[in-house]
């Protein structure tokens, strides 16, 4: 019998990078590369899935334009299932919706890199994130129905997140990530009902009203948010590792070696790693090093999805990594 799909709802971003050959230079343009790529968060971790060979299907709202069918584009050529999600007009009573203009652009993310692959400035253009409605869901009413998990992120308006909640079977598998630190209070609703969190060090002080600033902290910021409802946490530091905690376990994991080209997704690859790992009932350690595998994957490639990322690859990469600490 052929497993229905896993679903991803939420957000769906053109990537424009600007790479930069020498440092930056005020008032002045200086050598690079710039690139277009796919990205959003949800988007990631639904392609990511794809290529690790779980069927699934990604949902999000676009606008109708370029950056759309370059979107649409790349991710079905990497084996992912897209479905545009269609904007309603809004309630009479709806005046922060109203005021959305009624034409709008696909999300565009604009990031400047530096020759370290680090980020130095950004900018993000997601209004036509906040015009997705909670009756618009209603467009997935059977496909929620029948995903044995579900991912959402933080891109979703707070009131379409709540009505997805409600649409939810009880028994289908909820995966939430906030997407960055502003977006992280609209998941406090859904934090009892997750199966599991991924959320980095910033992400999670929203979250715990804790500072997170050393691997002690990073696990209680773990344990609280198993304390909120969550029924898995993973809290991440960048360079410095991650925190696991559920409600029998915590502990600490150091982050793989790479080298570093560019980490825009290496949290998107880990969650995708780590969500794959879970559906074939692996022990969480092996989850947590998939994970850690595939973000240091990530972390070396210069698309925020890393085309090499399979199954093989990503056991390889375990496999040379255990030989390293040997």
């Amino acid at each position: 019998m052929t497993m229905p799909p896993l679903l991803a709802i939420g957000t769906a971003a053109l990537d424009i990078k600007a790479r930069l050959t020498r440092a930056p230079l005020p008032t002045t343009d200086v050598p690079g590369q710039i690139t277009l790529k796919p990205g959003g968060v949800a988007r990631n971790i639904a392609e990511n899935l794809a290529r690790l060979g779980l069927p699934i299907v990604f949902a999000g709202i676009m606008g109708d334009d370029p950056q759309a069918r370059l979107l649409i584009e790349f991710s079905r050529a990497a084996g992912l299932r897209v479905r545009p999600l269609t904007r309603t007009t809004p309630a009479p009573d709806d005046l922060v919706r109203l005021r959305l203009a009624a034409e709008l652009p696909t999300a565009t993310l604009s990031a400047v890199l530096g020759a370290d692959g680090r980020q130095i400035a950004g900018a993000f253009s997601g209004d036509i994130l906040d015009a997705l409605q909670p009756g618009d869901l209603d467009q997935l009413q059977e496909p929620i129905a029948a995903a044995p998990a579900i991912i959402c992120d933080g891109g979703l308006p707070a009131d379409v997140l709540l009505r997805l909640r409600e649409m939810l079977p009880d028994e289908a598998f909820l995966y939430g990530n906030p997407g960055s630190a502003a977006l992280a209070p609209r998941l406090v609703p859904l934090l009892d009902r997750l199966d599991l969190i991924t959320c980095n060090h910033l992400e999670a002080q929203v979250l715990t009203q804790t500072k997170v600033d050393s691997p002690a902290k990073l696990i209680s910021a773990a344990l609280i948010l198993v304390k909120q409802g969550v029924r898995r946490a993973v809290v991440t530091f960048g360079a410095r590792g991650l925190a696991y905690a559920d409600e029998e376990r915590s502990l600490y994991q150091p982050a793989r070696p790479a080298r570093l080209i560019d980490a825009t997704g290496a949290g998107d690859a880990l969650a995708a790693a780590l969500i794959e790992a879970l559906r074939r009932d692996e022990p969480i350690g092996v989850c947590l090093q998939r994970g850690l595998a595939a973000a240091a994957l990530t972390c070396e490639a210069e698309d925020t999805v890393a085309p090499s990322m399979s199954p093989a690859v990503l056991a390889q990469r375990m496999k040379s990594t255990a030989n390293e600490r040997e």
